[in-house]
């Protein structure tokens, strides 16, 4: 059941349905040449159903709500889409969102994994209690950040599409620097 409203994007041989907010966004990713494998405009509010069922996914729902999500086929997609957000524009308080753990309301990478080796006999010796062996793969990649990043992450892949060339900048750093001035 689909928690957001959707539009159908497509772009050459891709074509999905899409949340509303993030539909401008994917169609421009996909136009930059990226290829994405799901997306949510909002995750917390996506799972909530879920933490009816299971108690333990209330913290997730919380930490989650007004961060939206973008999958990715492999790391190479995911890499060439944060590549095209951080060279369309000044390297701002956005910017240092996406790129470090510690800014508020950072930007996360999230990489899934998968253990085929539980599906498939491929002829190693098993464990003592009979169990094949784990043969953990990366399955997934994505990013989440906050909703409200959306808009600016558009126009951004929207400069990149046009090989729109801005001026960088450096980062300030601002919001993860410790002040000099004493408590």
């Amino acid at each position: 059941m689909r928690t957001h409203p959707a539009t159908t994007v497509a772009h050459g041989g891709l074509a999905a349905e899409v949340d509303l907010e993030l539909a401008p966004l994917i169609l421009e990713t996909w136009r930059a040449g990226t290829a994405t494998i799901h997306s949510c405009q909002d995750v917390g509010e996506n799972v909530a159903d879920l933490a009816d069922r299971l108690p333990h996914l209330a913290e997730v729902v919380r930490r989650e709500t007004s961060r939206a999500s973008i999958g990715f086929p492999d790391a190479p997609a995911l890499l060439s889409f944060l590549e095209a957000l951080a060279n369309a524009g000044r390297r701002s308080p956005f910017y240092e969102r996406m790129v470090h753990w510690a800014a508020p309301d950072a930007w996360q990478l999230v990489i899934g994994v998968q253990d085929p080796g539980l599906e498939r006999d491929d002829g190693q010796v098993p464990e003592p209690d009979g169990s094949p062996r784990s043969r953990l793969v990366a399955a997934s990649f994505a990013v989440r950040f906050p909703r409200s990043d959306v808009a600016e992450m558009t126009e951004r892949m929207r400069r990149h599409n046009r090989g729109e060339v801005i001026a960088l900048g450096r980062p300030t750093w601002a919001a993860i620097t410790p002040s000099d001035d004493g408590p």
